[in-house]
């Protein structure tokens, strides 16, 4: 059948050159190759509809194979995407997204694969009622995927419909790893590793300046300093947390620390919201 399609745009093309009949045959002809895929294409769209993804996918396969030189073979393309999220397939799911933005870069769904590659690694994240170990223990790798992946889309994509539910989770990624960053860091502290704990917290504030978490990464950072003698980095931390963050808990926590270190907090920018 793939051999039918590349003889209907032979025919098409020959058709073309002779003109009169031939050409109106041909028209037909391409106009009913056109009807048939759209019709096998629909079918399909029923059974992911009704939520049976085991025959959607078959019948989206049959229309990229019998009918290849139809849009709707693109667009089945993307469905077969689809039936792998819907599956809880999110690996599979975010390579073929992927292949669908390599081979279509243009296409006006690219904005909508962008996203739902970036959300299939969100849904690789480990979940939280995983009793042990907790998600921030586990491997990241999926978690910094769907950050790269959603940032790239809220970037290259800025004016879809999809920018606004991939900026909270986006939101959510950031936390999970500054989360993650959180507890390698006490695992230092548990050693008595200050100063590799130090050090990683100092990353925190730097690499993640939009996580939520910032005020508790900081607060903890300038604790760290203080065990390690490190009054005027300590302050300098506390300080800055009271700028920028005044309505944060953690703002009035750096504030009680400095006035037991004998050191007059600023005044806070109340502009900015913790």
């Amino acid at each position: 059948m793939r051999e039918t399609g590349k003889i209907i745009v032979v025919l098409v093309a020959a058709a073309a050159s002779l003109g009169g009949c031939a050409a109106s045959e041909s028209e037909q002809m391409l106009l009913e190759y056109s009807r048939s895929a759209e019709q096998l294409y629909e079918e399909g769209m029923e059974e992911f509809d009704d939520e049976d993804c085991v025959d959607a996918e078959k019948v989206f396969q049959d229309v990229r194979r019998l009918y290849p030189y139809s849009r709707f073979a693109t667009l089945a393309e993307l469905r077969i995407a689809d039936c792998h999220f819907v599956q809880g397939n999110h690996a599979e799911a975010a390579v073929s997204y992927q292949q669908f933005i390599k081979a279509h870069p243009t296409h006006e769904d690219a904005h909508y694969a962008a996203f739902r590659r970036g959300e299939s690694f969100f849904e690789m994240i480990p979940n939280d009622w995983v009793i042990t170990p907790p998600p921030h223990e586990r491997d990241q790798a999926a978690t910094r995927d769907a950050r790269s992946s959603l940032s790239h889309f809220v970037r290259t994509y800025p004016r879809s419909e999809h920018v606004e539910r991939a900026e909270e989770i986006l939101a959510e990624v950031v936390d999970a790893l500054v989360r993650h960053e959180m507890y390698v860091a006490e695992f230092y502290l548990s050693r008595d590793q200050k100063n590799a704990a130090a050090v990683r917290l100092e990353v925190i504030p730097k690499k993640f300046p939009d996580s939520s978490l910032v005020p508790d990464a900081m607060f903890l950072q300038a604790k760290v300093y203080l065990e390690m003698d490190r009054r005027y980095d300590a302050e300098r931390v506390f300080r800055e947390i009271i700028e920028r963050f005044p309505d944060h808990h953690q703002s009035l926590r750096a504030k009680d620390y400095l006035e037991d270190l004998g050191v007059k907090p600023p005044v806070a920018d109340r502009g900015e919201d913790g």
